[in-house]
């Protein structure tokens, strides 16, 4: 099954505009609204569908309020379509609907696929200063301004009760490769087979009783630190709380900047992800990634791991 990485999100939400709001900041591109919805999409065509909670094309939730409602991810041909639906049709529900197939996975949360949308595209270089080499930028500032748009969907992030569990539903059924874990079953890091990102998903254990299987996080990843630097500087002026970072991760080594979002859960600016293969070999650790770990809870704090 030749899964290409995730390319779209689902969101229900309550405040539109708040939402359209933090998401043209946020470096997507605003393709349409109207009253119960709004559509973006990054530089490739991955992206964020908004709708109202009440809108009947959502699936449910694992939670109340704004949250992710659905994944949808890619895959190369419509024979990988069909070897999905005939796989996950052993022992859940799928629908074929519109050119997707729609089903979930072992913790609840709605998993669509369809044939990729993603393109390519042409993105600006940046002019670096690095010693020892020719340097770029010459009598010219650093513009903290200048944020170029979100130029891929990188990954998503669910909280899960049995991480190691529910891996096993991605790995066996939809062709998964684990790239990392943490120890004592914290959490699960896993690419999908068509995508080269250290992690196309990652399942976390909660660290409090009260959060259920749900939506943790979503990352687009930009052009380099610059762009999560002058992003997150620009999410913040405009009055949205960070929930983590700037930084830099020691698993995937990517620079990160989280935000709380009005849709529910976090956004996260990434950049400089480790590009994997299969012969990446998978680590178990023990602390979450960054020196010092944080998490983020149900109640929307950050928390820093003791």
């Amino acid at each position: 099954m030749n899964i290409t990485g995730p390319e779209s999100l689902l969101m229900g939400v309550d405040d539109l505009a708040e939402s359209r709001r933090f998401l043209n900041l946020y470096g997507l591109k605003e393709l349409d609204h109207g009253a119960k919805g709004a559509s973006f999409e990054a530089l490739d065509g991955s992206g964020v569908e908004l709708r109202l909670l009440d809108d009947p094309v959502l699936p449910a939730a694992n939670v109340r309020g704004p949250t992710l409602r659905a994944s949808i991810w890619g895959v190369e041909s419509e024979a990988d379509l069909d070897a999905i639906a005939e796989e996950l049709s052993r022992d859940r529900q799928v629908r074929r609907v519109d050119g997707m197939v729609q089903s979930a996975d072992d913790d609840g949360n709605a998993l669509w696929f369809r044939v990729s949308q993603r393109r390519a595209y042409e993105a600006p270089g940046y002019e670096r200063n690095v010693a020892g080499n020719k340097y770029e930028r010459f009598n010219k500032r650093v513009d903290f301004d200048d944020h170029s748009p979100a130029r891929q969907m990188g990954h998503v992030v669910y909280w899960s009760k049995d991480p190691k569990e529910s891996i096993k539903f991605y790995r066996d059924r939809l062709g998964f490769r684990i790239t990392d874990s943490f120890l004592d079953n914290m959490g699960v890091f896993a690419r999908a087979k068509g995508h080269s990102d250290h992690h196309s998903l990652f399942l976390m254990r909660p660290f409090q009783d009260d959060i259920p299987n749900c939506f943790q996080h979503a990352e687009f990843t930009f052009g380099d630190a610059q762009d999560v630097f002058a992003g997150g500087y620009k999410l913040d002026k405009a009055g949205f709380e960070t929930a983590r970072g700037p930084g830099r991760f020691e698993l995937g080594s990517n620079w990160y900047w989280y935000f709380k979002t009005p849709m529910g859960g976090a956004f996260e600016l990434g950049a400089d992800m480790d590009q994997v293969d299969d012969n990446w070999v998978a680590g178990e650790f023990d602390n979450a990634g960054v020196t010092g770990g944080w998490y983020f809870d149900f109640n929307k704090q950050w928390s820093r791991i003791r």
